[in-house]
C-alpha cells in the first residue's frame, strides 16, 4: 500500500500559566501507526527563576526544554521527531509539564504533527 505525507494541526496559539496542560486532536484512521512523525511548533516560556518545560504526547515524552534565569527568551521554532507507535488513529493527547518555582508563562503556537498515511 502507497503512503504520503499528511498532517494534523494541533492547536494554533496557546498560552497557559498552568505547570501542567493539555490539548486533545485527532489524527485520521488511515495513518500508517508504525512509522514516524514530526511535531513542529513555535515556543516561548517565560518565568524569572527559570523554567524546564517536557512536551508528551500520548503520554510519551517528545522533547525538553531548559532555560536558565535571565536568559533572553525569544520565540523560537522546534521541530522533533517522533517514535513509531506514539501517535494513533484517532483521539491523541499533546500535553506539557513545567517545572518553576516561580509563575511562568508558557506558550506555544502554530503546534502541528505531520504524519504519515497509506492509501
Amino acid at each position: 500500500m502507497a503512503r504520503v505525507a499528511d498532517y494534523s494541526i494541533i492547536v494554533d496559539d496557546w498560552i497557559s500559566e498552568k505547570s501542567v496542560d493539555t490539548r486533545n486532536f485527532t489524527v485520521p484512521d488511515n495513518i500508517h501507526p508504525s512509522s514516524r512523525s514530526i511535531l513542529s511548533f513555535m515556543f516561548d516560556a517565560d518565568s524569572d527563576d527559570g523554567v524546564t518545560v517536557n512536551v508528551r504526547l500520548n503520554g510519551a515524552l517528545v522533547w525538553t526544554w531548559t532555560a536558565n534565569s535571565g536568559d533572553s527568551r525569544p520565540v523560537r521554532f522546534f521541530q522533533e521527531v517522533v517514535a513509531a507507535g506514539v501517535v494513533k488513529p484517532g483521539e491523541n493527547v499533546f500535553s506539557y509539564n513545567s517545572s518553576s518555582s516561580d509563575s511562568r508563562t508558557i506558550r506555544f503556537s502554530d503546534v502541528v504533527l505531520f504524519w504519515q498515511a497509506s492509501i
